[in-house]
């Protein structure tokens, strides 16, 4: 899809170069210069974009003359070629740009795809239409594949056996001490009778087992256990075990197995981050509760309550979400007590509301937070949060900062998901990876 835009408007009238492919290589190089600058400038991709839509784009505006100049580097005679500025070409090279930034990086992708839902269907295409179709939906495909993988609640969750390295053998040394013969002898002799062979006195058993069997039987055991515990407790205090340390060994069992099961809780955690998000948006759904005011969105008017409602979804979800969760806040929006559905406001009007309304000062301080104060095209999110207190635009101002007529109408539940698109593309480009919910 990339390679072929720059071709796609040739051959549908919208920009000539006379056939000449030299001229044809310029711009594909330029287009290739400011894909590089994307990649380094991310939060210039809505920008971009919204110029790339808008067939009536300022000639003066700082994207224009961005993009004039880079052509000049690669093409210093490019004037004598077009009269005038070549907005058209200049919006080909954009497109071009933003596919290429975006098949590199996904951030650039949501950008462009954000911004295209918004203003597009308010763009006259004309025969760029076809393209516009192509382009978005090939980018908006590859996000999509991208956001529902982090989305996914799987059905089985698979955790690796726990490693453990057995520890070696623990060799220990062990001394003994000898039985002392000739002591055990005298003992066992004193045990056996009265006297020894040679007629000593033993000093042991009186008896003798011919005379007096059953009394010499008593005593020649008594003393002969005596003799040989005796011998065996002297053994034993003579005996050395050195100590063993099983310090080592055990602290890698601890390590191994907490290891394995932050490992599984890990697991077990990234299985169900998709499945919780879904729980904690329904919930949110259903309260019609804002965690940010910390008070009902009912008791609030509804297009104030629609923008805020769009800033909370935005915090809940990370920046990489399924197109569907836009039409999530759309039924959403459709909850909200005493709405018209159908009732369109000028553009300009709601905003103008969102910029005074003081429940949505925490959506003011994020726009400015994310978005720079624009001197040209730039997202509703600039005026937001840099314009409030400041006198409103003309008809004329409105419509080169936005790329929309002032009078554009947006329902309320459309006004929302407008918001929503862009907080949503801000925080892309700036490299953010997620609301409060996706962080934990």
């Amino acid at each position: 899809m990339a390679t072929d835009i720059l071709i796609r408007f040739l051959g549908a009238g919208l920009i000539n170069v006379g056939g000449d492919d030299a001229k044809l290589d310029r711009l594909r190089e330029t287009a290739a210069d400011l894909a590089a600058t994307l990649e380094k400038t991310p939060s210039k991709a809505a920008a971009f974009a919204l110029i790339a839509f808008d067939p009536e784009a300022p000639v003066d505006d700082p994207v224009i003359k961005e993009t004039a100049e880079a052509l000049q580097k690669r093409w210093a005679t490019y004037v004598n070629t077009f009269s005038g500025t070549p907005v058209a070409v200049i919006r080909a090279i954009l497109l071009d740009a933003l596919v290429h930034a975006a098949e590199d990086d996904d951030k650039v992708g949501v950008a462009f795809v954000t911004s295209a839902r918004n203003a597009l269907p308010f763009m006259e295409a004309g025969n760029e239409r076809a393209i516009w179709t192509d382009v978005v939906a090939d980018i908006e495909r590859r996000v999509d594949a991208r956001a529902e993988a982090e989305w996914a609640a799987p059905s089985s969750i698979t955790v690796p056996a726990m490693s453990f390295d057995a520890p070696k053998a623990v060799s220990t040394g062990v001394t003994f001490g000898s039985v002392d013969k000739a002591a055990l002898t005298v003992q066992v002799l004193a045990a056996a009778g009265p006297q020894t062979a040679t007629g000593q006195a033993t000093g042991g058993n009186q008896y003798w087992p011919n005379q007096h069997p059953q009394q010499w039987a008593q005593q020649f055991s008594t003393r002969l256990a005596a003799a040989i515990a005796d011998a065996v407790d002297a053994l034993g205090k003579e005996a050395n075990v050195e100590p063993i340390d099983l310090s080592g060994p055990l602290k890698g069992i601890a390590q191994a197995v907490t290891t394995h099961v932050e490992a599984t809780l890990q697991a077990v955690t990234g299985a169900s981050a998709g499945l919780q998000r879904r729980t904690n948006l329904i919930w949110w759904k259903e309260t019609l509760y804002s965690p940010s005011a910390r008070v009902s969105y009912r008791g609030m008017p509804t297009s104030t309550a629609a923008a805020l409602m769009a800033f909370d979804l935005h915090q809940q979800v990370p920046t990489f979400s399924p197109a569907s969760v836009a039409a999530f806040l759309h039924e959403a929006v459709l909850s909200l007590p005493s709405l018209d559905p159908a009732e369109g406001r000028p553009i300009r009007s709601l905003l103008e509301e969102a910029m005074a309304s003081p429940e949505l000062t925490p959506l003011r301080e994020a726009a400015a937070q994310l978005v720079q104060d624009l001197a040209g095209r730039g997202p509703v999110l600039a005026l937001l949060g840099h314009r409030s207190g400041r006198s409103t635009l003309d008809d004329d101002g409105f419509r080169a900062h936005v790329g929309v007529p002032a009078a554009t109408p947006l329902t309320v539940p459309g006004w929302a998901t407008w918001l929503f698109r862009e907080l949503q593309a801000a925080r892309a480009a700036q490299g953010g990876g997620g609301g409060q919910e996706a962080r934990t």
